[in-house]
């Protein structure tokens, strides 16, 4: 793991980003921001200069994983996981260093837990560019950043709490796509990851997925929120009960 910057300088007061690069070993994956029935969603646990604020971490697209048999969130792809910095309005010349403790678990037949501390280094100036040697990661991970289906509408058809939830999803005219292939990815976990998703017709062209609920599930959500995903679809749902 390496702490990676889009920019080649800090400019005192304006917004910048920096990503935590995992290349995965061959057969091994790490968890999503909701890892599911088993996992631990990597982490940064910042130290940073006085007047520096570090915002969440933007998670790319997840995929299904497998760990001895239980099914998870998680990457085996690179990704990067970026973070929006905000310097104070002034800084003194010279160099500014980053530091983070990352911490994450790393899996295949069996599980390893890593710790380990990242830091960057940059100078500061009045003025900064895009790095060309660090781009091609940042734009790769902007294009894996799941996007609102805003041509989609979502309804929940049963109550907070309710197990299973069933979603009615229409999808837009001419969508395609295969609802065998949907599978829904829950942001905050109401949604166990270790059950299947079914799919079924359902009025008026629309399709009902049936989720059953974690058994770690929050309690009094107001809303379902996640990613949809299938072979011709992929984004951001988010819907009140």
């Amino acid at each position: 793991m390496a702490l990676i910057s889009e920019v080649s300088a800090i400019v005192p007061g304006e917004e910048f980003r920096v990503g935590l690069r995992i290349q995965h070993d061959e057969g091994f994956h790490t968890y999503w921001q909701n890892p599911g029935i088993v996992g631990i969603a990597t982490q940064l646990n910042w130290s940073l200069p006085e007047g520096f604020s570090a915002a969440p971490i933007q998670w790319p697209f997840p995929e299904k994983v497998d760990m001895a048999g239980h099914p998870a969130h998680g990457y085996h792809r690179e990704v990067l996981l970026t973070v929006t910095m905000t310097p104070p309005a002034t800084l003194p010349s010279g160099e500014i260093t980053l530091e983070a403790e990352a911490i994450w678990m790393a899996c295949a037949r069996t599980c390893h837990p890593g710790q380990q501390k990242v830091s960057l280094t940059l100078p500061v100036a009045s003025t900064s560019k895009p790095d060309p040697r660090t781009r091609p990661f940042f734009a790769r991970a902007d294009a894996e950043l799941p996007k609102a289906l805003a041509e989609w509408q979502a309804k929940l058809l049963t109550a907070p709490d309710a197990t299973p939830i069933q979603l009615q999803l229409t999808p837009p005219d001419g969508w395609g796509g295969s609802p065998d292939s949907l599978y829904f990815f829950s942001t905050d976990g109401q949604v166990s990851s270790d059950q299947e998703q079914a799919v079924a017709p359902g009025p008026n062209g629309s399709l009902l997925m049936t989720l059953q609920r974690s058994e770690f599930s929050p309690e009094g959500k107001t809303s379902l929120s996640g990613i949809l995903s299938s072979n011709s679809t992929l984004g951001t749902i988010s819907v009140r009960y």
